[in-house]
């Protein structure tokens, strides 16, 4: 098995569960789907950035659970406060704001969410991710060339955001 082609496959695979779980909760919360994201298809790469990095993680240290839940505790944490820092700096967009919560960090992060992406992610990697694992294996030649496509969906649709949003930031500093 290509680890690079397995590491894209679940880059993709996770971030559109990112959005399906993001449009989930965001329905149970306010009554209707988020209309605002980042990017302009049905992904949240920063889900797919995490699970990709727990997976990696989770392969070398299979052996050591309480490591593998510090690990879903602190790559989620990480990486939405990255990723929130570099929407507000680069962007000026803010996609969430933890402040009204107890035990946040800068609005970015919270305890409580923390918590949640711990338990998603560890109960993911236990039990989802194995059944990828397989379907992967089983057709890893079309799943290659899938990821593929997909992958350069995101970079155009990487690219057309940023460009978008940059427009937007000029046009309002003029």
């Amino acid at each position: 098995m290509n680890l690079i082609n397995y590491t894209l496959f679940n880059f993709i695979i996770y971030s559109f569960i990112g959005w399906i779980i993001e449009e989930v909760y965001c329905f149970c919360i306010t009554g209707k789907f988020k209309e605002d994201g980042f990017l302009i298809g049905p992904f949240k790469p920063m889900y797919g950035i995490t699970v990709s990095i727990l997976i990696i993680l989770k392969n070398y240290f299979s052996d050591y659970t309480t490591l593998i839940l510090i690990f879903c505790f602190f790559t989620p944490s990480i990486i939405e406060y990255i990723s929130g820092y570099l929407l507000k700096e680069i962007f000026n967009k803010v996609y969430w704001d933890y402040s009204n919560l107890k035990y946040n960090f800068k609005g970015l992060v919270s305890l409580k969410f923390s918590i949640a992406w711990t338990l998603m992610t560890f109960l993911g990697l236990k039990y989802i991710e194995p059944s990828f694992l397989n379907m992967f294996i089983r057709s890893e030649t079309m799943f290659a060339k899938l990821t593929a496509f997909l992958l350069i969906y995101l970079l155009v649709d990487f690219y057309m955001t940023v460009h978008n949003l940059l427009k937007i930031n000029h046009m309002n500093n003029i």
